[in-house]
């Protein structure tokens, strides 16, 4: 039996405190009941017209987020000080909404139709992320006269395509496995060691959010998901955001930039240029719309590796450490650096994220 250890850890717990003496009050966190029935927390911040803001599922928590997540409330700040309203909801099943026993696109949706009429949302911008997204998708493909503008971050139009990458079959792989231990091991595919506190307040929003079970579910309910035709006949202002090395691949996003018409695309190298990226779009920010991204590497032809350097590629890009690929192939470790070095110097990039974005936007691993 998997078991939700539950908790947050002592630097997340002293965040917390930090925030309740900021002076910044967490919002508090009300209730819309959907078609079917369903009680759906939110909680709003600020006033003007909303920004409704959908992170990935099944990481939704108001509550937690609000308390342990300075870049969550940054974000809600910021809205507010430029006389926005920020909006976010738990959906059925996830932080402080009812709990159900099944999961589906249609009632996904159904929750954000339930919180923007509770709200009498005449019209908002939706921000969404990764999983998130083909729910985001799917509503304003129903809904367009309520949705000004829409930002997809690392978007994606079919599971079985997009969840190929190392990071999501990693995950997928750890399905099943401890609850704790499945927790930590995705919050390290996401964010790596470089990004701990990160990864910490993932790994706690998780385990907080959901019981194993049912996150277990929405897992298969995301295998599942394409939101292709929707994208087709998209027609409200999208800008489709991505970067390179996260879990959802490049190619991945710039299809769905590609298939909904008039998106735009930009390439973001970090969370504060999506956040100044997405504002310029929504009008929070001076600098007009952002132009598309030139991303002339991208469309270049991959060069020519030799197939032990492919192999090698392969590893990296996998997140194995020079010793572990030294182990996997049987070589030494110095003849894996070398391999690695001939490697940078072939394709002209630096490090093993660029270097990642690299193999996976030519399909080289």
């Amino acid at each position: 039996m998997l078991k939700n250890r539950g908790g947050v850890g002592p630097s997340l717990l002293s965040e917390a405190a930090a925030a309740h003496t900021s002076g910044v009050n967490a919002p508090p966190i009300e209730y819309a009941r959907t078609a079917d029935g369903i009680s759906i927390a939110y909680s709003t911040y600020g006033d003007g017209k909303a920004v409704v803001n959908m992170p990935t599922i099944p990481f939704r928590h108001v509550g937690l987020l609000w308390n342990i997540s300075a870049a969550n409330r940054r974000q809600a700040q910021l809205i507010a000080s430029v006389g926005r309203r920020w909006v976010m909801f738990d959906p059925r099943g996830m932080g402080s909404s009812a709990p159900v026993d099944l999961f589906s696109l249609e009632g996904f949706v159904a929750d954000l139709e339930a919180v923007a009429d509770k709200l009498a949302l005449d019209q908002f911008d939706l921000v969404a992320t990764t999983y998130s997204n083909p729910i985001a998708i799917e509503y304003a493909y129903r809904h367009p006269e309520r949705v000004s503008h829409l930002v997809l971050q690392y978007p994606f139009l079919r599971s079985a395509e997009a969840l190929r990458t190392p990071t999501l079959r990693a995950v997928k792989a750890l399905r099943g496995h401890d609850w704790g231990v499945f927790t930590d091991a995705v919050a390290h595919l996401f964010y790596g060691h470089e990004r701990s506190a990160e990864s910490q307040i993932l790994s706690s929003v998780l385990r907080e959010a959901i019981t194993p079970e049912r996150a277990w579910q929405v897992f298969e309910l995301i295998d599942e998901f394409d939101v292709t035709r929707q994208a087709e006949g998209l027609k409200v202002p999208t800008l489709v955001t991505t970067e390179a090395g996260r879990s959802v691949s490049i190619e991945e996003s710039r299809l769905v930039a590609a298939t909904i018409p008039s998106a735009k695309f930009v390439i973001t190298e970090s969370l504060e240029q999506f956040m100044r990226a997405s504002a310029q779009f929504l009008g929070l920010a001076p600098g007009g719309p952002p132009a598309p991204s030139a991303d002339r590497t991208i469309d270049a032809p991959a060069v020519s590796l030799t197939p032990r350097e492919l192999e090698v590629l392969a590893l990296v890009v996998a997140g194995q450490s020079n010793r572990k690929i030294a182990e996997a192939l049987v070589l030494s470790e110095r003849t894996v650096a070398r391999h690695i070095a001939n490697i940078y110097e072939k394709t002209g990039v630096h490090g093993r994220a660029e270097i990642t974005a690299y193999a996976l936007r030519h399909r080289l691993a």
